[in-house]
């Protein structure tokens, strides 16, 4: 170590051995955790997948507590280098006397908790042992996806709903974030297999992009109730984002088995959710098993 370094060790503390991170893209932000033996020099944000270095990803808790453990480590050291100055200068006159004075040291401390998530997982690719909370895309450790992160999406959204005080208004949310998260997972398999790419929120659109690129029919192995089902939750997610939720002569073309309801506010149910969520899953199984 030069003179001109001061090297030290602190401590972050650690929830079972997981320590918090927070992604630096100011459009996410958002805040998850990784055990101490998944941690690595590059990682990346779960919800959005950008990459980052380990240094770029403390929390605003541990930056804290980080800048106040450095000032006072600092401060001691300026402290201790003036004290050593002042004694050697006296010691080399005959009029000057030196007394020292020590520093009072602070102790710091952390005064702050890793924020409770609701999942954990361990990356069945790269092993990366992490947690996160609600809706999530990506492993930190390796940026793969897999039915796993499906099946816990799924399973938080559920999860909201049964715990929503206003259920009509979970069930609209339910809905458009089931197909969003079909439509990553699409979105980021397409990138592997072509440059192409598509409006993965049309089941037609996406069925046609899967059979050009990996030679599969997405509905073909769905019964007719069954391919009901995922169409029902794709365009009632529709419906509700730019219709006020009214089933137009759009939507009855597509599914002519609910014409009787036209111009009627479509119709949500938890049962229908979990039935097209169960769907969504095996399309999305059939596509993973195509790829790899």
């Amino acid at each position: 170590m030069s003179r001109n370094e001061i090297r030290f060790t602190i401590q972050f503390p650690s929830d079972n051995g997981f320590f918090g991170r927070e992604c630096n893209n100011p459009k996410c932000s958002k805040y998850f955790k990784v055990h101490k033996n998944s941690l690595a020099d590059e990682m990346y944000c779960p919800y959005c997948s950008e990459s980052f270095s380990k240094e770029n990803l403390f929390t605003q808790d541990q930056e804290k507590y980080l800048k106040e453990f450095t000032q006072e480590k600092a401060e001691q050291f300026i402290h201790d280098e003036l004290q050593k100055m002042f004694k050697r200068t006296a010691s080399k006159s005959k009029f000057l006397t030196f007394k020292s004075s020590p520093k009072t040291k602070k102790h710091i401390t952390p005064n702050y908790k890793e924020k409770k998530t609701d999942s954990e997982f361990i990356c069945p690719y790269c092993e990366c042992n992490f947690q996160v909370y609600g809706v999530f895309g990506y492993c930190p450790g390796c940026k793969k996806e897999n039915i796993l992160i499906y099946d816990a999406n799924k399973d938080f959204i559920l999860k909201e709903i049964k715990n929503a005080s206003n259920k009509d208004r979970a069930l609209r949310h339910a809905y458009s974030d089931i197909v969003s998260t079909f439509e990553i997972f699409c979105r980021n398999k397409a990138k592997i297999i072509t440059t192409d790419s598509t409006n993965f929120q049309d089941i037609y659109k996406t069925r046609r992009f899967f059979k050009k690129h990996l030679t599969i029919d997405i509905l073909e192995d769905l019964t007719h109730d069954e391919e009901l089902d995922f169409k029902r939750i794709f365009h009632k997610r529709h419906v509700y984002d730019h219709n006020d939720g009214i089933i137009s002569e759009k939507y009855v073309k597509k599914i002519p088995e609910d014409k009787g309801r036209l111009n009627q506010k479509a119709e949500l149910s938890i049962e229908e959710f979990e039935s097209g969520a169960e769907i969504i899953r095996l399309v999305i199984s059939k596509i993973i098993y195509s790829i790899h």
